[in-house]
């Protein structure tokens, strides 16, 4: 199983990649894309731009499980991942090169699982 040095995780099995001083995209482990099976819809609930502390903000739906999106934190939404509407299941083969959301907040990274966090959580 592929867990990157170079993101942040969160306990929902979401990860971040750093893209500014303040902005992140977000997506979801490949932990949690075998768990979910194949990925056959993903569903936003994004009602503002903005995404409040552990509240769900959308649904992956696969051939296994349906799995809510959460963050920890509150965060500003920037972009949305459209593409990901025509197929989902690209998550599937490529977990971390596939985004739902560009954000922005202002926190601090020591607030997410570092990689060997992550994968003690896993196990």
């Amino acid at each position: 199983m592929l867990i990157p040095k170079n993101l942040y995780y969160t306990e929902n099995h979401l990860w971040l990649r750093k893209i500014g001083l303040y902005d992140f995209c977000i997506g979801i482990t490949d932990f949690a894309q075998k768990e979910i099976g194949e990925i056959n819809l993903i569903e936003f609930n994004l009602e503002e731009n903005t995404i409040e502390e552990k509240k769900t903000w959308g649904f992956v739906y696969g051939t296994h499980k349906t799995f809510p999106l959460i963050l920890p934190n509150e965060f500003t939404i920037t972009d949305v991942n459209i593409m990901l509407n025509e197929n989902p299941s690209h998550i599937n083969i490529a977990p971390y090169s596939y985004w739902f959301l560009s954000i922005s907040a202002d926190i601090c990274t020591s607030e997410f699982l570092t990689n060997k966090e992550y994968i003690q959580l896993i196990k």
